[in-house]
């Protein structure tokens, strides 16, 4: 167990002093890996916050129904349990003007505001309808015409073109996403193999004596995947840094003027969980191309 322990920590040290027999080679391989990152980052940071504002506002609800007012409640239940009777309906929900008013106040967080004097007489009762995902889309228009025949019902809005539209476009911002991630892989990829096959070269004696003291194949190349792994996680930490340095000094101002728009607590950063896997996306990275490199230049 000590011997492993000793062992560890001397390939850990031998990676970490490698990276400082070239520091200008390690600091453009870092950074040129932040900057492939940061891109990677800012467009998945805009398709969650994007994915946000859309689930925030419901943009999934294909249809509501407002009701007239003063409708009473028997009436509206029994209308919302013939409507999820349906076998092209999901399910329904009935929203009474209280709750309503609510997500109107959660939704626009410090721009409630705005909301001053607005009572709860003054909103409808509405009925929100969820439909199957294998309903034929001519269904919520057919059903929309049939709603607004019946007696106690106000207006029916269709979502319709605009979710569909809001669909589209966070659909291109996955590809572009996904694109991205390949590229950047591929990339820090090679930017780590580039960097660990000029290590090697540059400490072709190192390798040598260490061969002849009977050092493993494992014990040679472990020094210089360390190395790759420390690039990777540098990397990921200045491209997370710089994205949350911009994220913070632009989301108070979007905020603030969006308000109207933005639901509250949409605009967010990576939560913890996801800026860990970014290290480790990082890391991952860093070692594959080092892998790679001391695989065809560390021959024992």
């Amino acid at each position: 167990m000590t011997r492993g322990l000793r062992a560890l920590g001397y390939v850990f040290v031998r990676g970490v002093t490698g990276m400082r027999q070239s520091p200008l080679v390690q600091t453009v391989a870092v950074l040129t890996m932040a900057v492939c990152i940061l891109l990677l980052g800012t467009v998945s940071l805009l398709l969650i916050n994007a994915e946000g504002v859309v689930d925030g506002w419901g943009v999934d609800v294909p249809l509501t129904v407002y009701l007239n007012e003063e409708v009473p409640e028997e009436d509206a239940l029994a209308l919302t349990e013939r409507i999820a009777a349906l076998p092209e309906v999901d399910h329904t929900e009935l929203v009474s003007p209280a709750i309503a008013l609510e997500r109107l106040q959660d939704g626009l967080g410090t721009g409630a505001s705005v909301l001053e004097g607005v009572e709860v007489q003054m909103l409808p009762t509405s009925i929100e309808v969820y439909t199957q995902p294998e309903s034929p889309e001519e269904f919520s228009a057919a059903l929309a015409g049939r709603l607004r025949e019946v007696k106690i019902v106000e207006e029916v809005a269709i979502v319709g073109a605009w979710a569909s539209a809001l669909n589209d476009g966070l659909g291109a911002l996955r590809t572009i996403a996904g694109t991205l991630a390949l590229l950047v892989t591929f990339a820090c990829v090679a930017i780590t193999w580039s960097t660990i096959r000029l290590a090697v070269f540059a400490r072709r004696s190192e390798v040598e004596i260490l061969r002849l003291v009977g050092g493993t194949r494992r014990f040679v190349r472990a020094p210089f995947v360390i190395e790759g792994a420390i690039q990777g996680v540098l990397g990921a930490a200045f491209a997370i840094t710089l994205l949350a340095f911009g994220f913070h000094s632009l989301a108070p101002h979007l905020e603030r003027g969006l308000s109207l728009f933005l639901v509250a607590g949409a605009v967010r950063f990576f939560t913890v969980f996801e800026v860990m896997l970014a290290m480790g996306f990082g890391a991952l990275l860093g070692v594959i191309g080092a892998r790679i490199a001391v695989a065809r230049y560390v021959e024992i």
